[in-house]
């Protein structure tokens, strides 16, 4: 059983390896035509008079022209894999800088953001700007299930059995049914209204957990919020201050 639950994790891996590759092909490839039609857009927004009954066929090129170029830059961030600025980090501080710039967001105006924040909390080897992109991906992620009135706890600790940081983020959102969960993680899939996203932010996070030594789950159930758990591990110096167990 845990063999097989290995060759499972194994094969994930190389799909989204996979994947990632085929992205960065694909985001190339369309950055080029798309440049050209915005620019010719623009041209023809210029010599088109506002009255014209083509003026609104040309903006809504452009409007889809940009929403085209936000979907191949999320398939080039998801592609990346740049080299990481690591140093030991402070997880609390990171979670407390990207709630207070993420709490006026309009997602939240009717959410209640909990925190409960292991004061003694060990560092992590770490690229502060990609934990930030990690923890604002899971909040906005929890955010858009809340939909509207609701609860968002996050949580940080030491876990002595695996000598590892954890970090939850709950929520009281409308959770996913069981047969996504296993797929939360992949690439392109989502559960959101057509239009409404990529499908990216949940892989770019899973890319960014692994490939900071760490892992990645969520335990849900539809109707009843959803919970991601990351366990990353403790810098190197903050582990021998750490108790023995």
């Amino acid at each position: 059983m845990g063999s097989s639950k290995r060759q499972q994790e194994l094969l994930s891996v190389e799909r989204l390896k996979a994947a990632g590759r085929l992205a960065s092909e694909i985001a190339h490839e369309l950055n080029t035509p798309l440049g050209g039609i915005l620019m010719y857009s623009h041209l023809l927004l210029d010599d088109i008079p506002e009255g014209d009954p083509c003026w609104e066929n040309v903006v809504k090129i452009n409007k889809l022209a940009h929403r085209c170029k936000m979907i191949v830059r999320g398939l080039l961030n998801f592609s990346k894999q740049e080299k990481l600025e690591m140093r030991p980090v402070d997880v609390n501080e990171i979670l407390h800088s990207v709630i207070g710039f993420m709490e006026d967001h309009i997602l939240f105006k009717r959410v209640s953001i909990q925190t409960h924040f292991d004061p003694a909390l060990p560092r992590v080897p770490g690229d502060e700007n990609k934990l930030e992109q990690l923890f604002v991906n899971l909040i906005v992620n929890a955010g858009e299930s809340i939909e509207g009135i609701g609860t968002l706890t996050l949580r940080t600790a030491f876990s002595l059995d695996t000598n590892r940081v954890r970090i939850d983020c709950s929520d009281t959102g409308s959770g996913i049914t069981e047969e996504n969960v296993g797929r939360i993680f992949e690439p392109f899939f989502t559960t959101k209204k057509r239009g409404k996203g990529t499908g990216l932010g949940l892989s770019i996070s899973h890319g960014i957990v692994e490939q900071h030594g760490g892992t990645i789950t969520v335990e849900s159930r539809r109707g009843h919020g959803s919970t991601f758990t990351i366990f990353l591990p403790v810098a190197k110096e903050d582990s021998t201050l750490m108790p023995d167990k």
